[in-house]
C-alpha cells in the first residue's frame, strides 16, 4: 500500500490569509457589505469581519494483494483517487453582532477515481469523475438577550479506506436550530437537528447505504424555590437506515422533581417518571418510576436509597415472542470516611423480574468494600477489598431473548466472547458498524461454542480487520428452575512511586454453587486469578 500524500495545508496549522479576489469584492459591494479594512461609511446591512480560503490537492493510491496459501485464489485491488478543491470562509454580522452573527464556509472541487480488481484470472475496472461540494453555515441570533437562538447547516465528506474492498465515500449533511429562554424561574430550550449520512462505495457492484436521523428535544422546568424544582424533557427521534431496513420513531417523556430538605438542606430526594415508546421495525414500550433518597448524617457518614419499578414490552427482529416484563428493585448504601484515607461502604440489594410468558428471576445479596489510600515517603499506596454475596432464584418455564446490535471489537489474538448462557449459535449475525456489510461465517469469522460461553474469531483472510468494531445480533435462552449462589472476592494493592513506576497485585476469586446440580439454565463457575504487574 502506498501512503496517502496530502498536498494541502497540514491539520492544526494556522490558516494563511490570501488576498481577496475581485469577485469577492464585487459580491460584497452588490450586497452592501462592509469588508474588512474598508472605511466605515455608515450602517451597513451586512458587515464582513474576516474572509479567507485555500486551495487543496489530494492524491491517494492504494494497492492490495491477497494470495491464499491453501489454494490458487488470488485477489489484487488497485485504487487511485485525485481531488482538487477550493475553500472560502467568511465571518460577519447583519447590522450588529448582537442581532445576527454568522460564519459561512464553502468548498467546491473535482474528484477522479480509478479502481481495478483482479480475482484469479478475471479483471474488472471502473472509473468515475464527480463533484465535491461542502458547506458550513452557522448563525447566532440575539446572543445577548434572554431568548438567544442559533441555526446551522453543514455538509462534510470523507473517504475511508477499507480492507480488501474499495474505499467508501461518506457524505454527512446536518442542519438544525436551537433556541433558549433564559429565565430564573422557568428556563426553557428547544433543539432540532437532522443528520443524513450517504455511504457510497467506489465499487459499483456494492450497494449504497443511507442513514437518516432526526431529533427534537424540548426542555422546560419550574423552580418553586431554591431547593425545590420540577423539570420536563421530551425527545422525539426518527431513524431510517438501508440497505438493512431499520426504521423506527421514538417518543420519550421524562418528568423529574428535586427537593432538598433537612438542616441546611443537606438531604435530597429525586423523583423521576420516564415514558418511552418506539414504533417501527420492532416496537418497545417502557414505563419507569424511580425514587432516590440521599441522606447526609454527618461530615463522614452518608447513605442513599434507590427504589425503581419498570414495565417493558419489546418486539423482535427474528420471530422471537415479544417480551412482556415487570420488574422492581430496591437498594440501600451506607458509606463512611475515616480521616480521608479509609472509605468503607455497605450495600444491600433486591431485584425481581416477572415475564408474562416465561420465568421469574429474583436476585438479592449484599456487598462490603474497603478503599485505603495513604501518602508515604515514596509516593502513594492504594489498596482495596470487596466481598460480594448474591443469590439468584429462577422459576418458571424457558423463553428466548434477542440481543440486537451488541457492539464489540476484534483484537487479535483474543476472540470476542459472548457470556450469555444457551446462545443459539445459528442465530449469530455480524455486520459492520455502518450496516453496509453482512459478514459470512466460515469466510470472515468462526464460532466455537463452550458450556459457559461462545467465542468468535476473525479469519485473517476475511473482510474483518484487526481492531475493527462490529455489531452482533443473537438469540439466547433464559429459564429453568434453579438457585445460584455466588461469592466474589476482589483485592488489589499498588504503590504509585513519585518517579512514575506503579507495581501492583490483584486477586479475583469467585465461588459458585447451583442447585439442583443438573440444572441447564446456568453454569456454575469457580475462578481464581492472580495478576502481578507494573506500569
Amino acid at each position: 500500500m502506498i501512503p496517502t500524500r496530502r498536498l494541502s495545508r497540514p491539520p492544526g496549522t494556522p490558516r494563511r490569509r490570501h488576498p481577496r479576489t475581485v469577485a469577492l469584492c464585487a459580491v460584497a459591494a452588490v450586497a452592501g457589505c462592509q469588508t474588512p479594512g474598508a472605511p466605515d461609511r455608515g450602517v451597513r446591512p451586512i458587515r464582513l469581519t474576516d474572509v479567507g480560503g485555500y486551495l487543496e490537492f489530494v492524491a491517494r493510491d492504494r494497492e492490495i494483494e491477497q494470495q491464499s496459501k491453501s489454494g490458487r485464489d488470488r485477489k489484487k485491488t488497485e485504487e487511485t483517487i485525485f481531488e482538487e478543491s477550493l475553500r472560502i470562509d467568511v465571518e460577519g454580522s447583519v447590522y450588529h453582532p448582537n442581532l445576527l452573527e454568522f460564519t459561512l464556509g464553502g468548498l467546491v472541487g473535482l474528484l477522479q477515481q480509478d479502481n481495478s480488481e483482479i480475482v484469479n484470472e478475471r479483471t474488472r475496472t471502473h472509473s468515475d469523475d464527480g463533484d465535491i461540494y461542502e458547506f458550513d453555515l452557522s448563525g447566532q441570533f440575539f446572543k445577548k438577550k434572554h431568548y438567544p437562538g442559533q441555526v446551522f447547516a453543514r455538509r462534510r465528506r470523507a473517504i475511508e479506506p477499507r480492507r480488501f474492498r474499495s474505499s467508501l465515500e461518506t457524505t454527512t449533511t446536518t442542519y438544525g436550530a436551537n433556541w433558549q429562554y433564559v429565565h430564573p424561574k422557568m428556563p426553557t430550550s428547544l433543539q432540532f437537528n437532522q443528520t443524513t449520512v450517504d455511504l457510497n462505495p467506489f465499487d459499483p457492484e456494492e450497494d449504497d447505504g443511507r442513514q437518516q436521523n432526526s431529533a427534537l428535544r424540548f426542555e422546560t422546568g419550574y423552580r418553586f424555590a431554591q431547593h425545590n424544582s420540577l423539570s420536563l424533557a421530551y425527545d422525539r427521534r426518527s431513524i431510517e437506515q438501508r440497505p438493512f431496513e431499520l426504521n423506527f420513531d421514538t417518543d420519550e417523556l421524562t418528568l423529574s422533581h428535586r427537593w432538598d430538605f433537612g438542616l441546611d438542606n443537606r438531604h435530597r430526594l429525586d423523583s423521576e417518571i420516564n415514558l418511552f415508546d418506539q414504533r417501527g421495525t420492532f416496537d418497545i414500550e417502557r414505563r419507569r418510576w424511580r425514587e432516590v433518597l440521599r441522606l447526609l448524617h454527618s461530615d463522614t457518614l452518608n447513605s442513599w436509597y434507590v427504589a425503581e419499578t419498570l414495565t417493558r414490552k419489546q418486539g423482535s427482529l427474528s420471530g422471537v415472542p415479544p417480551i412482556d416484563e415487570t420488574s422492581f428493585s430496591l437498594s440501600a448504601t451506607l458509606e463512611h470516611e475515616l480521616y480521608q484515607s479509609l472509605s468503607t461502604q455497605l450495600l444491600g440489594f433486591y431485584r425481581t423480574q416477572n415475564f408474562k410468558t416465561g420465568p421469574r428471576i429474583d436476585r438479592f445479596g449484599g456487598q462490603v468494600s474497603f478503599d485505603y489510600r495513604k501518602r508515604n515517603r515514596w509516593g502513594n499506596v492504594r489498596a482495596g477489598y470487596r466481598l460480594r454475596a448474591q443469590r439468584e432464584e429462577r422459576s418458571g418455564g424457558e423463553r428466548d431473548f434477542e440481543f440486537i446490535d451488541e457492539r464489540r471489537t476484534f483484537r487479535d489474538p483474543e476472540p470476542i466472547t459472548l457470556t450469555a448462557v444457551n446462545i443459539n449459535v445459528a442465530s449469530i449475525n455480524i455486520t459492520s458498524e455502518d450496516r453496509l456489510t453482512l459478514y459470512r461465517r466460515g469466510t470472515d469469522y468462526t464460532v466455537e461454542a463452550f458450556l459457559d460461553r461462545v467465542e468468535i474469531r476473525r479469519i485473517p483472510t476475511g473482510e474483518i480487520a484487526d481492531e475493527q468494531a462490529v455489531l452482533i445480533d443473537y438469540i439466547f435462552t433464559v429459564g429453568g428452575s434453579f438457585d445460584l449462589d455466588t461469592l466474589n472476592h476482589q483485592f488489589n494493592i499498588q504503590q504509585d512511586f513519585d518517579f512514575g513506576l506503579t507495581p501492583y497485585y490483584r486477586l479475583r476469586r469467585q465461588d459458585q454453587r447451583i442447585s439442583p446440580s443438573d440444572a441447564t439454565g446456568a453454569v456454575a463457575e469457580d475462578i481464581t486469578a492472580h495478576i502481578v504487574g507494573a506500569e
